[in-house]
């Protein structure tokens, strides 16, 4: 009976300790982000006021596969060309119906105010009539052409592209490290 005891006590004394240390490791890592946790399984920033599940599913795919992106930009005296391409089928894929979907949603001044978008994103929608779109599909992917002539604009299109390119680069990193120095901005 005494080594039934022991056995239980011992099991409960490591269920309470692996219990322990994740809260531990929980609560380090919040405090160190000033109280926000980064899932990168779930990826929770992802969702918007209504966005749809297709549309934070491909938003998970470019993210978690980022590093598999082909991605140039060239700055135009009216806004900008971007060409995102990739060998892997399901996130050119993504790609193509994410930029597909915002150029509709900023076609119909439709912000998502997805949790992790920039603030460029944010004004760019406030302009979303005064920008032309054009798409072109590559064998890998797709070229955007967007223009305005409001010179204001020409800067948001210009800046909003270094950020995806960006965030293309690093994932969700440069997600991250945006948030915290704009949180510290505010």
């Amino acid at each position: 009976m005494k080594i039934l005891i022991l056995i239980i006590s011992m099991f409960f004394l490591v269920q309470n300790n692996s219990f322990a240390m994740k809260q531990h490791n929980y609560h380090k890592h919040n405090n160190e982000m000033n109280g926000h946790v980064h899932d990168e399984k779930n990826m929770p920033g992802l969702k918007g006021i209504d966005t749809t599940a297709k549309e934070e599913n491909d938003l998970k795919t470019i993210f978690k596969t980022h590093k598999e992106i082909n991605r140039s930009v060239v700055k135009l005296k009216n806004g900008i060309k971007t060409i995102t391409e990739s060998n892997n089928i399901k996130l050119r894929e993504a790609i193509v119906d994410h930029v597909s979907m915002m150029v509709t949603r900023l076609e119909e001044g439709k912000n998502p105010k997805v949790f992790i978008q920039t603030p460029i994103l944010d004004k760019l929608f406030d302009y979303y009539d005064q920008i032309e779109t054009e798409l072109e599909m590559t064998d890998k992917g797709i070229i955007v052409i967007q223009t305005s002539t409001n010179k204001k604009v020409v800067k948001l299109l210009q800046k909003h592209s270094e950020e995806v390119s960006d965030m293309s680069k690093r994932g969700m990193a440069a997600v991250h490290e945006r948030m915290m120095k704009n949180h510290k901005n505010n």
